[in-house]
């Protein structure tokens, strides 16, 4: 992880601290000793960086409050209060307790959500670690102004190893964690550059592990983008023969996401298309015909479409009887898949090995069948 990226996190949990299935009610009675009068806010935090107000209450002398909500699964929320302060919550249902003082909300306690308990752990191991990173700094830049190589070359070593340490404990929380919101919440803690490999396998098994809700998809949307900015920022060489093919996770014509990464051990031709392309339907019966005549030998096609219209859309895949996978998010050439791959024109297409490098693109009629048999001829 890099240090960059280190002190933004920090100033992420500063913040946070501010002083260094069918829809479920919730409650949350909140006592903070020493507290201004005020409006306490209640908030919700999607993954892909969508921020709402749930509800609000002027808080009494005494510091006491109440807010409630209504949430269709477990979310992220943060009770809002002036200067910038923060209580950070795993919200399922029931009742919840918050109690605390003004003058170091950082210590507060939560009864009633063991989501909740958890992730406030969570944090503060999260201040202990920055702690330490704080100290280490000024070590080296000690160091530094001393011009002591040695010992310097030691002390950067050790902070490498801290940084390495912390990134491997965000990654096992975001792994282990039951809760999808914590789970969720530690991810986004990391560097999507240097932790790209770790995010697109916890992209992948998070649909999976919480398939269906609204914050995976969320999530998924959130790793789009952040992917698309990665593809962007690299050379296009990056989609030649014998480069690994970038990950997209896009939703299906069920609104379940799907990755790319979760067909490898397979020839996948990633097939880029849409129901208004009059090329691409002219061309959908060879590729129907190559689905058919090799499906059975490690051979599937994903195809995504630049659609905008969810219902011309399924009507195509009906109308040209494309029976394999299909995914758009509905963006039309906005797709983030369309800007990981560089889709200037439509159909277009990448053959991928079962190992996830690209091995031929843009193959139609009788190229596709071609090149399928030579790579198929051995398989059963």
């Amino acid at each position: 992880m890099r240090s960059k990226h280190i002190l933004l996190i920090f100033i992420v949990i500063s913040g946070l601290f501010a002083c260094s299935g069918g829809n479920h009610k919730f409650t949350i009675i909140g006592n903070i000793t020493g507290m201004p009068e005020q409006t306490a806010i209640l908030e919700q935090i999607n993954a892909n960086d969508v921020i709402t107000i749930v509800d609000s209450e002027r808080t009494k002398p005494d510091g006491h409050f109440e807010l409630s909500g209504i949430s269709p699964e477990p979310g992220l929320y943060r009770i809002h209060f002036r200067h910038n302060k923060f209580v950070l919550l795993s919200i399922d249902n029931g009742n919840i307790k918050v109690s605390g003082d003004w003058n170091t909300l950082e210590n507060y306690t939560v009864d009633g959500s063991v989501a909740s308990l958890e992730l406030k752990n969570f944090l503060v191991s999260i201040r202990g670690h920055l702690r330490d990173f704080n100290t280490m700094s000024v070590v080296l830049d000690t160091l530094k102004a001393k011009g002591n190589d040695s010992i310097l070359t030691v002390a950067k070593k050790n902070f490498q190893d801290m940084r390495d340490h912390f990134t491997q404990f965000v990654e096992h929380f975001a792994d282990t964690s039951h809760y999808q919101p914590n789970a969720i919440f530690a991810a986004r803690m990391l560097n999507p550059v240097s932790e790209g490999p770790f995010l697109e396998e916890f992209a992948q098994n998070i649909s999976h592990k919480f398939s269906g809700t609204k914050m995976s998809k969320d999530f998924a949307e959130y790793y789009m983008k952040v992917s698309a900015k990665q593809q962007i920022q690299t050379n296009t060489t990056s989609l030649d023969n014998g480069a690994k093919a970038p990950d997209i996770v896009m939703p299906d014509i069920n609104g379940k996401s799907i990755a790319l990464s979760s067909l490898r051990g397979k020839y996948v031709l990633l097939d880029f298309w849409a129901s208004w392309c009059g090329p691409c339907r002219a061309e959908n019966p060879n590729v129907v015909a190559a689905y058919q005549k090799f499906k059975d030998k490690k051979f599937t096609i994903l195809g995504v479409s630049l659609d905008n219209n969810k219902d011309a859309w399924q009507r195509a895949i009906q109308d040209d009887h494309l029976t394999w996978t299909h995914v758009c998010d509905l963006k039309g050439w906005s797709s983030a898949a369309a800007v990981i791959y560089s889709v200037q024109s439509i159909p277009s297409n990448f053959l991928i090995d079962p190992n996830g490098k690209i091995v031929a693109r843009n193959l139609r009629g009788e190229a596709l069948d071609k090149a399928l048999e030579n790579l198929l001829a051995n398989e059963k």
